[in-house]
């Protein structure tokens, strides 16, 4: 019998900020990235957050389109801001200059400041490969417009529907950019999803065999908020197979991607609550 999947991801929160310089096709950017360390974050998540922060700012800079600008927002709009800076530009070599702990006023501030060096990526408005859809729900229910909350437990179901036959590739984003890959996986292997038509996963045939996705929310954390990314491309593509699980971050995977022409491939990100 195939085990059941647990998933969470933690809330998180995102601050940019400044520097440059330019060599060929390749820009040198230091930034800054800045996170609080919350009531339902750790030390862990607060220090990798103001990491991701720097790379988004970083990315937004070399592409010259700004996602979210300098907003704080505590839901999983921040990983989508962070993979949409990633599908325009990607960090192919990083320094840390600096990673420090501050306090301001009773707040506990995690400050990173990087060298990264972006390869902007052009023409990805010109693809027609797109992802008309794509939604979390818990089983056995439909859709919903609203915001999505589950509690403690749920079992959820991941759907999908593209408008050109292709590959569906599934990979949950934690807060602080670890990536795990869902579908295709050991069991399941990829095929072609025709065009216009809905992928479900699991779906009947795969809960039947025991694969079930339940959420829930981290040890010692009353909520949190998950990011599941959903990918299509034009071609088969064996994503972060060499990488060790538990050390694939949301940086690796986009730049897998990255590789790929841009007109073969496609990305949606759908976040949602879980509450004990």
């Amino acid at each position: 019998m195939i085990k059941k999947v647990s998933l969470f991801i933690c809330l998180c929160a995102f601050i940019p900020m400044f520097a440059e310089a330019k060599q060929d096709n390749i820009q040198v950017i230091e930034k800054e990235g800045e996170a609080v360390l919350g009531d339902d974050m750790t030390q862990a998540q607060a220090k990798a957050l103001a990491l991701n922060n720097a790379r988004r700012a970083a990315i937004e800079q070399a592409s010259g389109v700004i996602v979210h600008g300098s907003s704080v927002v505590y839901n999983f709009q921040l990983i989508s801001d962070l993979v949409a800076s990633a599908t325009r530009g990607v960090i192919v070599k990083e320094e840390i200059l600096l990673d420090d702990v501050k306090k301001e006023g009773k707040q506990i501030v995690y400050y990173t400041k990087i060298r990264a060096h972006v390869k902007a990526l052009e023409g990805r408005e010109k693809s027609t490969l797109k992802i008309l859809n794509a939604s979390v729900n818990r089983y056995g229910s439909s859709p919903s417009s609203t915001a999505i909350v589950f509690q403690d437990n749920d079992e959820i179901q991941i759907r999908a529907k593209v408008n050109s036959d292709a590959y569906i590739h599934i990979f949950n984003i934690s807060q602080d950019g670890l990536v795990t890959k869902l579908y295709p996986n050991d069991y399941f292997k990829s095929e072609v999803i025709p065009a216009n038509s809905l992928f479900t996963f699991p779906d009947e045939k795969q809960r039947t065999l025991g694969l079930k996705m339940k959420v829930r929310a981290p040890k010692n954390l009353s909520r949190a908020v998950e990011t599941i990314l959903i990918a299509a491309t034009k071609e088969y593509v064996d994503f972060i197979s060499e990488k060790k699980s538990g050390e694939v971050t949301i940086t690796d995977l986009m730049k897998e991607l990255s590789e790929m022409d841009v007109l073969l491939w496609a990305e949606k990100t759908v976040g949602y609550e879980v509450r004990k």
